[in-house]
């Protein structure tokens, strides 16, 4: 069995006095692909937001690997290597793609690894190639999404957190960001836990998924029917 990359005890998160996530523990082992089911409003967006130190109203465990990350702000967490991509592809929209890649670049230095080119990462995303001096504002939905996780990866982590990368997007936009998730991730061997509401894009990525319900985990090994399903051993 592999080592836990991400594992989650006992985390509960607030927003005032409402409760959002309630006593969730989950695990992630490195170079698996797991998914976050749910409905809106379920909790699944203050879970990553939780565990990337974002959402500090929280209590429980957060650990990466051996190293506990409850106390750690989300600074001293993209420092270890953790990249987490928001709904709708969030960057700065009066820069361009180019400009946003370079920034990504910054981030792998200030973690101490030696980022990709923005050549290699056009190279790799079709959709993005021709675009490098457009500004991120006017790109269509799906090009923002292929440069948010452009982003992500040139910064080169070993951990990536998506927050509905189908979020908005067309059938067919959506089904094509999800191959490029798998394409990139398959390349880069990375660990990933994936907020989604379509179990049917999941069956296509990931090994397993976990199910919330109002904040609470429903079921902590969903495995879809998918090839995936050969890579986990719960």
């Amino acid at each position: 069995m592999s080592t836990s990359a991400i594992s989650v005890s006992h985390l509960s998160a607030w927003y005032g006095q409402a409760r959002a996530v309630h006593d969730v523990s989950i695990e992630v082992r490195q170079g698996e692909i797991v998914g976050l089911l749910g409905r809106n409003g379920a909790g699944k967006t203050t879970l990553l937001r939780s565990i990337t130190g974002l959402h500090l109203e929280r209590t429980g465990t957060i650990r990466f690997g051996d190293t506990d990350a409850s106390r750690l702000s989300a600074a001293q967490v993209a420092r270890l290597g953790v990249s987490f991509v928001r709904e709708g592809g969030a960057m700065p929209m009066s820069m361009t793609v180019e400009e946003n890649l370079v920034v990504g670049q910054m981030l792998a230095k200030y973690r101490g690894r030696k980022p990709l080119t923005v050549e290699e990462i056009l190279d790799r995303i079709p959709l993005l190639a021709p675009l490098p001096k457009r500004q991120a504002g006017v790109l269509s939905g799906g090009q923002r999404q292929s440069l948010a996780l452009s982003i992500a990866f040139i910064s080169q982590p070993s951990i990536l957190l998506l927050d509905e990368p189908s979020g908005g997007l067309s059938p067919q936009t959506a089904s094509g960001i999800f191959d490029l998730i798998g394409d990139l991730v398959a390349e880069a061997g990375l660990t990933v836990l994936v907020v989604e509401q379509n179990a049917v894009w999941m069956e296509r990525l990931s090994a397993r998924s976990f199910v919330l319900e109002v904040g609470v985990l429903a079921d902590d090994a969903w495995r879809p029917a998918g090839p995936h399903n050969e890579q986990s051993t719960r």
